[in-house]
Protein backbone atom coordinates (compact mmCIF):
# COMPACT_ATOMS: atom_id res chain seq x y z
CA UNK A 1 0.00 0.00 0.00
CA UNK A 2 1.54 3.01 -1.21
CA UNK A 3 1.33 6.77 -0.40
CA UNK A 4 0.16 7.45 -3.93
CA UNK A 5 -2.55 4.45 -3.03
CA UNK A 6 -3.67 5.87 -0.17
CA UNK A 7 -4.08 9.92 -1.54
CA UNK A 8 -5.89 8.12 -4.46
CA UNK A 9 -7.97 6.43 -1.74
CA UNK A 10 -8.26 9.41 0.50
CA UNK A 11 -9.58 11.52 -3.18
CA UNK A 12 -11.90 8.52 -4.21
CA UNK A 13 -13.52 7.64 -0.78
CA UNK A 14 -16.63 9.66 -1.11
CA UNK A 15 -17.62 8.94 -4.79
CA UNK A 16 -21.26 8.72 -3.55
CA UNK A 17 -21.62 11.63 -2.20
CA UNK A 18 -19.95 13.17 -5.21
CA UNK A 19 -22.67 11.03 -7.22
CA UNK A 20 -19.32 9.97 -9.46
CA UNK A 21 -20.12 6.62 -10.87
CA UNK A 22 -18.25 3.41 -11.04
CA UNK A 23 -15.25 3.92 -13.31
CA UNK A 24 -12.00 2.59 -14.70
CA UNK A 25 -10.30 4.22 -11.91
CA UNK A 26 -12.17 1.72 -9.71
CA UNK A 27 -11.32 -1.28 -11.77
CA UNK A 28 -7.90 -0.19 -12.08
CA UNK A 29 -7.45 -0.09 -8.45
CA UNK A 30 -9.41 -3.16 -7.62
CA UNK A 31 -7.47 -4.94 -10.18
CA UNK A 32 -4.00 -3.48 -8.85
CA UNK A 33 -4.87 -5.09 -5.25
CA UNK A 34 -6.04 -8.33 -6.24
CA UNK A 35 -3.69 -9.55 -8.95
CA UNK A 36 -1.00 -9.09 -6.88
CA UNK A 37 -2.27 -11.02 -3.87
CA UNK A 38 -2.86 -14.02 -6.24
CA UNK A 39 1.22 -14.09 -6.82
CA UNK A 40 2.32 -12.75 -3.51
CA UNK A 41 -0.43 -14.22 -1.18
CA UNK A 42 -0.92 -17.14 -3.51
CA UNK A 43 0.54 -19.85 -5.27
CA UNK A 44 -1.58 -18.51 -8.58
CA UNK A 45 2.10 -19.19 -10.71
CA UNK A 46 3.66 -22.05 -8.28
CA UNK A 47 4.15 -24.91 -10.49
CA UNK A 48 2.06 -28.19 -9.73
CA UNK A 49 -0.27 -26.68 -7.82
CA UNK A 50 -3.88 -28.60 -8.49
CA UNK A 51 -6.26 -27.63 -10.74
CA UNK A 52 -8.79 -27.01 -8.58
CA UNK A 53 -7.10 -24.67 -6.03
CA UNK A 54 -6.16 -22.47 -8.71
CA UNK A 55 -10.42 -22.35 -9.83
CA UNK A 56 -10.79 -21.51 -6.61
CA UNK A 57 -8.30 -18.88 -6.00
CA UNK A 58 -9.85 -17.26 -9.40
CA UNK A 59 -13.06 -17.55 -8.35
CA UNK A 60 -12.59 -15.70 -4.79
CA UNK A 61 -10.07 -13.08 -6.47
CA UNK A 62 -13.12 -12.52 -8.59
CA UNK A 63 -15.27 -12.05 -6.33
CA UNK A 64 -13.22 -9.66 -4.89
CA UNK A 65 -12.85 -7.49 -7.32
CA UNK A 66 -16.75 -6.98 -7.92
CA UNK A 67 -16.90 -6.23 -4.20
CA UNK A 68 -14.05 -3.57 -3.95
CA UNK A 69 -15.73 -2.17 -7.68
CA UNK A 70 -18.70 -0.96 -5.77
CA UNK A 71 -16.64 -0.47 -2.27
CA UNK A 72 -18.28 3.66 -2.48
CA UNK A 73 -21.40 2.75 -2.47
CA UNK A 74 -21.70 0.22 0.18
CA UNK A 75 -18.86 0.40 2.24
CA UNK A 76 -19.67 -1.73 4.72
CA UNK A 77 -21.60 -4.49 2.91
CA UNK A 78 -18.12 -4.49 0.53
CA UNK A 79 -16.11 -4.83 3.87
CA UNK A 80 -18.01 -7.91 4.88
CA UNK A 81 -18.00 -9.61 1.05
CA UNK A 82 -14.03 -8.52 1.16
CA UNK A 83 -13.69 -10.03 4.97
CA UNK A 84 -15.65 -13.01 4.57
CA UNK A 85 -13.72 -13.79 1.36
CA UNK A 86 -10.53 -13.28 3.32
CA UNK A 87 -10.98 -15.28 6.67
CA UNK A 88 -12.51 -18.42 3.96
CA UNK A 89 -9.19 -17.92 2.04
CA UNK A 90 -7.46 -17.98 5.23
CA UNK A 91 -9.57 -20.52 7.24
CA UNK A 92 -8.85 -22.99 3.80
CA UNK A 93 -5.01 -22.22 3.47
CA UNK A 94 -4.82 -22.93 7.28
CA UNK A 95 -6.46 -26.39 6.83
CA UNK A 96 -4.09 -27.40 3.73
CA UNK A 97 -6.98 -27.07 1.44
CA UNK A 98 -5.33 -23.70 -0.33
CA UNK A 99 -2.78 -21.51 -0.52
CA UNK A 100 -4.23 -17.83 -0.33
CA UNK A 101 -4.07 -15.74 2.11
CA UNK A 102 -4.85 -12.35 0.51
CA UNK A 103 -4.43 -8.98 2.02
CA UNK A 104 -4.58 -5.70 -0.05
CA UNK A 105 -7.99 -5.90 -1.01
CA UNK A 106 -9.00 -5.94 2.76
CA UNK A 107 -6.96 -3.04 2.86
CA UNK A 108 -8.95 -1.11 0.85
CA UNK A 109 -11.95 -1.90 1.84
CA UNK A 110 -10.52 -0.95 5.96
CA UNK A 111 -9.94 1.98 4.56
CA UNK A 112 -13.05 2.79 2.68
CA UNK A 113 -15.08 2.41 5.84
CA UNK A 114 -13.19 4.19 8.52
CA UNK A 115 -13.19 7.18 5.64
CA UNK A 116 -16.61 6.93 4.96
CA UNK A 117 -18.52 5.28 8.36
CA UNK A 118 -18.66 6.57 11.80
CA UNK A 119 -15.94 5.84 14.80
CA UNK A 120 -17.85 2.80 16.03
CA UNK A 121 -18.09 1.28 12.63
CA UNK A 122 -14.30 1.99 11.89
CA UNK A 123 -13.42 0.80 14.87
CA UNK A 124 -15.18 -2.28 14.60
CA UNK A 125 -13.29 -3.02 11.63
CA UNK A 126 -10.33 -2.70 12.86
CA UNK A 127 -11.03 -5.39 14.94
CA UNK A 128 -12.42 -7.46 12.65
CA UNK A 129 -9.67 -6.69 10.16
CA UNK A 130 -7.08 -9.02 12.18
CA UNK A 131 -9.38 -12.20 12.33
CA UNK A 132 -8.15 -12.67 8.86
CA UNK A 133 -4.96 -11.65 9.24
CA UNK A 134 -4.17 -13.56 11.78
CA UNK A 135 -5.23 -16.91 9.63
CA UNK A 136 -2.43 -15.72 7.36
CA UNK A 137 0.22 -15.33 9.77
CA UNK A 138 -0.61 -18.88 11.37
CA UNK A 139 -0.68 -19.96 7.61
CA UNK A 140 3.00 -18.75 7.12
CA UNK A 141 3.94 -19.77 10.64
CA UNK A 142 2.67 -23.97 9.98
CA UNK A 143 4.07 -23.63 6.31
CA UNK A 144 7.82 -22.98 7.10
CA UNK A 145 10.17 -25.05 9.61
CA UNK A 146 10.22 -24.76 13.13
CA UNK A 147 13.53 -23.65 13.25
CA UNK A 148 12.54 -20.46 11.57
CA UNK A 149 9.16 -20.03 13.09
CA UNK A 150 10.27 -16.77 15.02
CA UNK A 151 11.73 -15.29 12.29
CA UNK A 152 8.26 -15.81 10.51
CA UNK A 153 6.52 -14.58 13.14
CA UNK A 154 8.54 -11.05 14.23
CA UNK A 155 8.41 -10.54 10.06
CA UNK A 156 4.95 -11.19 9.51
CA UNK A 157 4.23 -8.78 12.39
CA UNK A 158 6.03 -6.17 11.67
CA UNK A 159 4.36 -5.94 8.17
CA UNK A 160 0.63 -6.52 8.74
CA UNK A 161 0.18 -4.78 12.19
CA UNK A 162 1.75 -1.41 10.59
CA UNK A 163 -0.42 -1.83 7.26
CA UNK A 164 -3.40 -2.11 9.45
CA UNK A 165 -2.49 0.50 11.18
CA UNK A 166 -1.82 2.69 8.69
CA UNK A 167 -4.03 2.68 6.19
CA UNK A 168 -6.89 2.69 8.76
CA UNK A 169 -4.96 6.16 10.60
CA UNK A 170 -4.66 7.95 7.03
CA UNK A 171 -8.50 6.99 6.26
CA UNK A 172 -9.25 8.77 9.86
CA UNK A 173 -7.06 11.67 8.86
CA UNK A 174 -8.62 12.01 5.39
CA UNK A 175 -11.90 11.79 6.97
CA UNK A 176 -11.25 14.52 9.49
CA UNK A 177 -9.36 16.96 6.79
CA UNK A 178 -12.75 16.28 4.60
CA UNK A 179 -15.01 17.54 7.59
CA UNK A 180 -12.24 20.29 8.30
CA UNK A 181 -13.03 21.20 4.51
CA UNK A 182 -16.66 21.10 4.74
CA UNK A 183 -16.99 23.24 7.76
CA UNK A 184 -14.90 25.78 6.07
CA UNK A 185 -16.83 26.10 3.54
CA UNK A 186 -19.93 26.32 5.35
CA UNK A 187 -18.17 28.91 7.33
CA UNK A 188 -17.22 30.58 3.87
CA UNK A 189 -21.07 30.46 2.57
CA UNK A 190 -22.68 31.95 5.91
CA UNK A 191 -19.80 34.67 5.29
CA UNK A 192 -21.04 35.31 2.08
CA UNK A 193 -24.47 35.30 3.54
CA UNK A 194 -23.78 37.99 6.29
CA UNK A 195 -21.77 40.05 3.47
CA UNK A 196 -24.95 40.22 1.26
CA UNK A 197 -27.27 40.97 3.99
CA UNK A 198 -25.36 43.91 5.14
CA UNK A 199 -24.61 45.06 1.89
CA UNK A 200 -28.52 44.80 1.46
CA UNK A 201 -29.03 46.76 4.80
CA UNK A 202 -26.67 49.04 4.06
CA UNK A 203 -28.17 49.80 0.41
CA UNK A 204 -31.40 50.48 2.27
CA UNK A 205 -29.91 52.83 4.88
CA UNK A 206 -28.14 54.82 2.12
CA UNK A 207 -31.18 55.12 0.02
CA UNK A 208 -33.31 56.10 3.09
CA UNK A 209 -30.94 58.50 4.43
CA UNK A 210 -29.88 60.31 1.47
CA UNK A 211 -31.52 59.48 -1.49
CA UNK A 212 -35.12 60.43 -0.22
CA UNK A 213 -34.09 63.49 1.74
CA UNK A 214 -32.01 64.56 -1.59
CA UNK A 215 -35.45 64.44 -3.44
CA UNK A 216 -37.13 66.19 -1.45
CA UNK A 217 -34.34 69.04 -1.62
CA UNK A 218 -34.69 68.94 -5.62
CA UNK A 219 -38.63 69.62 -5.15
CA UNK A 220 -38.20 72.30 -2.21
CA UNK A 221 -35.34 74.09 -4.38
CA UNK A 222 -37.34 73.86 -8.11
CA UNK A 223 -40.75 75.49 -5.85
CA UNK A 224 -38.87 78.38 -4.75
CA UNK A 225 -37.04 78.41 -7.82
CA UNK A 226 -40.61 79.00 -9.66
CA UNK A 227 -41.81 81.26 -7.22
CA UNK A 228 -38.33 82.99 -6.27
CA UNK A 229 -40.42 86.50 -8.06
CA UNK A 230 -43.51 85.87 -6.14
CA UNK A 231 -42.81 85.13 -2.55
CA UNK A 232 -40.87 87.41 -0.56
CA UNK A 233 -40.31 83.95 1.76
CA UNK A 234 -38.14 82.47 -0.49
CA UNK A 235 -35.64 82.67 1.92
CA UNK A 236 -36.88 81.22 4.15
CA UNK A 237 -36.99 78.04 1.53
CA UNK A 238 -33.75 77.70 0.77
CA UNK A 239 -32.97 78.07 4.55
CA UNK A 240 -35.09 74.84 5.19
CA UNK A 241 -33.32 73.47 2.07
CA UNK A 242 -29.86 74.23 3.56
CA UNK A 243 -31.13 72.45 7.24
CA UNK A 244 -32.57 69.40 5.39
CA UNK A 245 -29.00 69.00 3.98
CA UNK A 246 -26.82 69.33 7.00
CA UNK A 247 -29.05 66.85 8.33
CA UNK A 248 -28.85 64.60 5.97
CA UNK A 249 -25.38 64.74 5.67
CA UNK A 250 -24.70 64.04 9.86
CA UNK A 251 -27.10 61.19 9.80
CA UNK A 252 -24.93 60.14 6.74
CA UNK A 253 -21.32 60.67 9.04
CA UNK A 254 -23.00 59.05 11.72
CA UNK A 255 -23.66 55.97 9.41
CA UNK A 256 -20.20 55.87 8.02
CA UNK A 257 -18.63 55.61 11.27
CA UNK A 258 -20.76 53.03 12.27
CA UNK A 259 -19.29 50.62 9.18
CA UNK A 260 -15.94 51.61 9.66
CA UNK A 261 -16.21 50.04 13.06
CA UNK A 262 -16.74 46.20 12.76
CA UNK A 263 -17.99 45.57 16.54
CA UNK A 264 -20.75 47.86 15.60
CA UNK A 265 -23.87 46.84 13.95
CA UNK A 266 -25.31 49.09 11.55
CA UNK A 267 -28.86 49.10 12.74
CA UNK A 268 -27.48 50.43 16.75
CA UNK A 269 -26.89 53.66 15.22
CA UNK A 270 -29.06 56.58 15.06
CA UNK A 271 -32.43 55.80 14.07
CA UNK A 272 -35.98 56.98 13.30
CA UNK A 273 -38.96 55.51 14.86
CA UNK A 274 -43.02 56.79 15.13
CA UNK A 275 -42.09 59.67 17.25
CA UNK A 276 -40.44 61.24 14.11
CA UNK A 277 -43.29 61.01 11.86
CA UNK A 278 -44.27 65.02 12.63
CA UNK A 279 -41.04 66.42 11.28
CA UNK A 280 -40.95 63.59 8.45
CA UNK A 281 -44.38 65.23 7.34
CA UNK A 282 -43.72 68.53 7.84
CA UNK A 283 -40.73 68.08 5.54
CA UNK A 284 -42.68 66.23 2.84
CA UNK A 285 -45.60 69.76 3.74
CA UNK A 286 -42.58 72.24 2.72
CA UNK A 287 -42.15 70.48 -0.89
CA UNK A 288 -45.88 71.30 -1.81
CA UNK A 289 -47.73 68.27 -0.66
CA UNK A 290 -50.74 68.42 1.29
CA UNK A 291 -50.61 65.98 3.77
CA UNK A 292 -52.10 64.92 7.39
CA UNK A 293 -51.34 62.54 9.93
CA UNK A 294 -54.44 59.94 11.39
CA UNK A 295 -53.87 57.88 14.19
CA UNK A 296 -56.64 54.67 15.45
CA UNK A 297 -56.52 52.79 18.21
CA UNK A 298 -54.27 52.72 21.18
CA UNK A 299 -50.68 52.83 20.48
CA UNK A 300 -48.47 49.87 21.93
CA UNK A 301 -45.15 48.75 23.08
CA UNK A 302 -42.86 47.33 19.76
CA UNK A 303 -39.51 46.82 19.55
CA UNK A 304 -37.26 49.82 18.29
CA UNK A 305 -36.87 47.90 14.82
CA UNK A 306 -40.67 47.66 13.95
CA UNK A 307 -40.97 51.35 14.91
CA UNK A 308 -37.83 52.10 12.59
CA UNK A 309 -39.13 49.88 9.90
CA UNK A 310 -42.72 51.72 10.33
CA UNK A 311 -41.36 55.57 10.40
CA UNK A 312 -39.02 53.91 7.00
CA UNK A 313 -42.62 52.93 5.08
CA UNK A 314 -43.42 56.10 5.40
CA UNK A 315 -40.78 58.14 4.24
CA UNK A 316 -40.94 56.30 1.34
CA UNK A 317 -44.28 56.19 0.72
CA UNK A 318 -44.65 59.98 1.18
CA UNK A 319 -41.18 60.85 -0.61
CA UNK A 320 -42.49 59.06 -3.93
CA UNK A 321 -45.70 61.15 -3.67
CA UNK A 322 -43.24 64.26 -4.43
CA UNK A 323 -41.44 62.72 -6.78
CA UNK A 324 -44.35 61.01 -8.70
CA UNK A 325 -47.20 63.28 -8.03
CA UNK A 326 -45.98 66.54 -7.34
CA UNK A 327 -46.58 69.62 -5.28
CA UNK A 328 -50.50 70.24 -5.05
CA UNK A 329 -51.26 66.45 -3.81
CA UNK A 330 -53.35 65.76 -1.24
CA UNK A 331 -52.56 62.60 0.88
CA UNK A 332 -52.92 60.66 4.24
CA UNK A 333 -51.10 58.80 6.64
CA UNK A 334 -53.38 56.38 8.36
CA UNK A 335 -51.65 54.71 11.49
CA UNK A 336 -54.11 51.58 13.28
CA UNK A 337 -53.34 49.85 16.31
CA UNK A 338 -55.00 46.68 16.35
CA UNK A 339 -53.89 43.20 16.98
CA UNK A 340 -50.79 44.17 13.72
CA UNK A 341 -49.58 47.68 13.06
CA UNK A 342 -51.59 48.93 10.32
CA UNK A 343 -49.87 51.40 8.00
CA UNK A 344 -51.45 53.41 4.92
CA UNK A 345 -50.24 55.82 2.60
CA UNK A 346 -53.01 57.35 0.28
CA UNK A 347 -52.69 60.23 -2.67
CA UNK A 348 -55.35 61.27 -4.36
CA UNK A 349 -52.65 61.84 -7.66
CA UNK A 350 -53.58 65.26 -8.39
CA UNK A 351 -50.88 67.02 -7.89
CA UNK A 352 -48.04 68.90 -10.78
CA UNK A 353 -45.79 65.98 -11.67
CA UNK A 354 -42.32 67.22 -11.83
CA UNK A 355 -40.69 67.11 -15.16
CA UNK A 356 -37.48 65.39 -14.35
CA UNK A 357 -38.92 63.04 -11.76
CA UNK A 358 -37.11 59.49 -13.44
CA UNK A 359 -34.53 61.22 -12.60
CA UNK A 360 -35.05 61.48 -8.78
CA UNK A 361 -35.70 57.68 -8.68
CA UNK A 362 -33.29 55.19 -7.63
CA UNK A 363 -35.35 52.37 -8.52
CA UNK A 364 -34.85 50.38 -4.91
CA UNK A 365 -37.59 52.21 -2.62
CA UNK A 366 -40.40 49.26 -2.80
CA UNK A 367 -37.63 47.01 -2.89
CA UNK A 368 -36.03 47.81 0.26
CA UNK A 369 -39.53 48.31 1.49
CA UNK A 370 -40.52 44.60 0.89
CA UNK A 371 -37.06 43.72 2.68
CA UNK A 372 -37.33 45.81 5.57
CA UNK A 373 -41.05 44.25 5.88
CA UNK A 374 -40.20 40.75 5.07
CA UNK A 375 -37.71 40.53 8.01
CA UNK A 376 -40.05 41.04 10.65
CA UNK A 377 -42.96 38.68 8.84
CA UNK A 378 -45.41 41.52 8.21
CA UNK A 379 -47.24 42.03 4.56
CA UNK A 380 -46.88 44.66 2.30
CA UNK A 381 -48.85 45.73 -0.71
CA UNK A 382 -48.17 49.14 -3.44
CA UNK A 383 -51.18 49.81 -6.20
CA UNK A 384 -52.73 52.39 -7.90
CA UNK A 385 -56.00 53.49 -6.07
CA UNK A 386 -57.86 55.91 -8.48
CA UNK A 387 -56.14 58.17 -9.73
CA UNK A 388 -53.40 58.10 -6.59
CA UNK A 389 -51.02 55.59 -5.24
CA UNK A 390 -51.75 53.59 -2.02
CA UNK A 391 -48.77 51.70 -0.04
CA UNK A 392 -50.45 49.35 2.76
CA UNK A 393 -48.85 47.19 5.77
CA UNK A 394 -49.15 45.15 8.88
CA UNK A 395 -45.92 45.18 11.24
CA UNK A 396 -46.03 43.18 14.15
CA UNK A 397 -47.03 44.18 17.91
CA UNK A 398 -45.27 41.53 19.34
CA UNK A 399 -41.94 41.95 21.03
CA UNK A 400 -41.49 37.82 19.95
CA UNK A 401 -41.16 39.55 16.11
CA UNK A 402 -37.96 38.70 14.66
CA UNK A 403 -35.94 37.60 11.94
CA UNK A 404 -36.80 34.00 12.15
CA UNK A 405 -40.06 35.00 11.05
CA UNK A 406 -39.25 35.96 7.59
CA UNK A 407 -40.12 32.68 6.30
CA UNK A 408 -43.74 33.74 6.53
CA UNK A 409 -43.76 37.09 4.94
CA UNK A 410 -45.69 37.91 1.43
CA UNK A 411 -45.73 40.99 -0.55
CA UNK A 412 -47.09 42.45 -3.38
CA UNK A 413 -46.56 45.35 -6.12
CA UNK A 414 -48.82 45.84 -8.59
CA UNK A 415 -47.39 46.13 -12.42
CA UNK A 416 -49.96 48.82 -13.52
CA UNK A 417 -48.67 51.26 -12.20
CA UNK A 418 -45.80 51.45 -10.01
CA UNK A 419 -43.85 54.03 -8.03
CA UNK A 420 -40.48 52.92 -6.69
CA UNK A 421 -38.27 55.62 -4.94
Amino acid sequence: MTTATLQHLSQDARGEANGRPIGWQDVALALAAVIPELFYFGSAITPGTPGDQLLLMALLALGEVVALLLRRLRPVAVFAAVWVISTLSGALSLAGSLDYVPCFGLMIALYTVAAQCRRALAVTALALTFVPLGLGLGYSIVTRPSSVAVAVLVANLAFYIPVTLVVWGFALISRSAEEAAERHRQEIAESRRRVTQERLRIARELHDIVANAVAVMVMRAETAKVTAFEDPARGEAFGQIENLGRSTMAELRHMLRLLRTSETPVEEGYTHGLGDLDRLLADIREAGVLISLETRGTPLRIDDSVSQTAYRLVQEAATNITKHAGPGTSAVVRITWDQALLIEVVDDGAGRPPDGKRELSTGHGLLGLRERVALYGGLLSAAPYGPGFRVAAALPVSTAASPALAGGARTGVSGRRRRDG
